[in-house]
């Protein structure tokens, strides 16, 4: 057993390894590729297209609660040893991902259409491109959709390599991507956009397609007629599916209320805030990519111990390294956008900021929201978490702007929310598991904070101490990284963990 443990954590740390290195390729081709997009296709048709991506993401939303549910159970029958079972698992999903590709398209060319050419703000001379973005990413959900079960069978066999090397294709086709938008004559860049982005995300998922299939033995498809296996992935995926619509429906949903009562320049600065927090927050995102079939394989073999101590872990963790990165994003806000941007939209800059905190806290709930989905009983928390959070955002925020509160005021109404779902959450994985809510808020998030807040103290002197320039934000990073690696090893991580830190550097430098 504690040998399977001890591989466990090496598999966590290469797999980890493997995600930061694509993500420092996808992250510094993004950002740089963000801003000749914004420049090339001017702000408001930048602010139009992620508007009409994000009708699309409402309605592809079915696609969210799925890829969830079907990672969850073939990594549960990987864990199980189950090989018949995963075979069954996956064509089953297959063939309800094709299903509800058609009823998807079905709605987005109805009611969605319908939507967009009437309610939606979009000026009237870009009226046309706006339809022509809006059939391509019409496309590319449909193909999303199918392409659920591939996506999900990588994540449970932990093959962690394969996202690194098309992270390594994705910066060249990006850096391609470029050089046709600022050399080549189109007629219309945000459709020349759009088309380039739907071909290299058809081109992507045939090759995943390709991969599964050769590497993969449940990968191979054929027609599943056992109804009890569709019954436990439709009545999971339909608890999660509400959980999912919640969050979609509120972040995509703002974008909307943005866009009805501020128009596509502010939507373009949530957009440019959300592409700089996106980047950010690949840092804990690939240590829960990695850690999450270690926590649902626990669960599944029934060490309840492991599980619970892979929860509080990857809790603390993955707040710390969110939050190395975040704090000199936070501090330096309009510089570190004024040497991105050509042109900083307006509210970008305190978007960025409130978007990061809120991210923050949410590093705490992911793992625990992927330990409830771990024990498949994600009843609860999606009727009380989710439910609560859809009766109160949207309604709430929609009353503030119609009473002229400012555009930032939705970010309150977020924050306080998070806060509320987070003990929802908590008290549905404490229904599976034994444990104390008070006890894992006081050493857990209170203490992660704490520590958080120490770390701020000496970057902010230096932010105080010097002029706005780049000599300051190189100064700032650096203290920043330093002072917060410092504190986090002697204060934030338990001394075991620091033992065994200390013994890996030792053994490294053979001391």
């Amino acid at each position: 057993m504690q040998q399977e443990i001890t591989e466990g954590k090496r598999r966590i740390a290469k797999n980890t390894m493997l995600l930061y290195v694509r993500m420092f390729f996808m992250m510094a081709v993004s950002l740089y590729t963000s801003r000749i997009v914004l420049d090339v296709l001017g702000v408001d048709d930048f602010g139009l297209y992620n508007v009409i991506g994000g009708v699309v993401a409402m309605f592809s939303l079915i696609s969210g609660s799925l890829s969830s549910s079907i990672s969850r159970f073939l990594t549960f029958e990987l864990g199980k040893g189950e090989i018949s079972q995963l075979t069954k698992t996956f064509s089953a999903s297959f063939i309800m991902h094709t299903s509800l590709a058609i009823f998807l398209f079905l709605l987005m060319e109805t009611v969605g259409l319908w939507f967009v050419n009437n309610k939606m703000n979009i000026p009237e001379e870009r009226l046309f491109a706006a339809n022509i973005v809006y059939q391509l990413s019409i496309l590319v959900c449909m193909l999303n959709l199918t392409q659920v079960p591939y996506r999900a069978s990588i994540i449970s066999h932990e093959r962690m390599n394969i996202y690194a090397y098309v992270g390594i294709l994705e910066v060249l086709f990006k850096l391609c991507l470029i050089y046709l938008l600022l050399y080549v004559p189109f007629r219309d860049n945000l459709i020349a956009y759009a088309i380039i982005l739907a071909v290299w995300s058809i081109a992507l998922q045939l090759w995943y397609r390709y991969y599964c299939k050769k590497h993969f033995i449940e990968c191979k498809l054929h027609i599943e007629r056992d109804r009890s296996i569709y019954k436990r992935l439709l009545s999971y995926s339909l608890w999660d599916f509400i959980g999912q619509f919640c969050y979609t429906g509120n972040s995509q949903g703002i974008n909307i209320l943005i866009n009805m009562f501020f128009g596509v320049i502010i939507n373009a600065s949530r957009a440019v805030a959300y592409q700089v927090e996106n980047a950010i927050l690949q840092f804990s995102n690939n240590f829960m990519t990695a850690v999450q079939p270690q926590i649902v394989k626990s669960f599944a073999s029934g060490d309840t111990d492991r599980f619970f101590q892979l929860i509080r872990e990857s809790c603390r963790y993955s707040f710390y390294l969110l939050f190395i990165v975040s704090l000199p994003v936070i501090l330096e806000a309009e510089y570190i956008l004024s040497l991105w941007l050509v042109e900083v939209p307006t509210y970008a800059a305190l978007f960025l900021r409130c978007i990061i905190c809120i991210t923050l806290y949410n590093s705490f709930r992911d793992p625990i929201i992927k330990g409830v989905h771990a024990t498949g009983n994600i009843k609860f928390m999606n009727l009380t978490s989710s439910l609560y959070s859809a009766l109160t955002f949207l309604p709430v925020v929609y009353i503030l702007y119609y009473l002229k509160f400012p555009v930032w005021v939705c970010f309150v109404v977020q924050g306080f929310n998070v806060l509320v779902c987070s003990w929802f959450e908590l008290w549905s994985l404490k229904r599976e598991i034994i444990f104390s809510i008070i006890n894992f808020y006081s050493c857990i998030i209170l203490r992660t904070i704490m520590v958080s807040l120490v770390c701020a103290i000496v970057p902010m002197l230096v932010i105080g101490w010097l002029e706005p320039s780049f000599l300051r934000l190189c100064v700032t990073i650096v203290v920043c990284v330093l002072s917060s690696c410092l504190i986090i090893f002697y204060w934030g991580m338990d001394k075991s963990l620091r033992n065994n830190v200390i013994l890996l550097f030792k053994s490294k430098l053979h001391f």
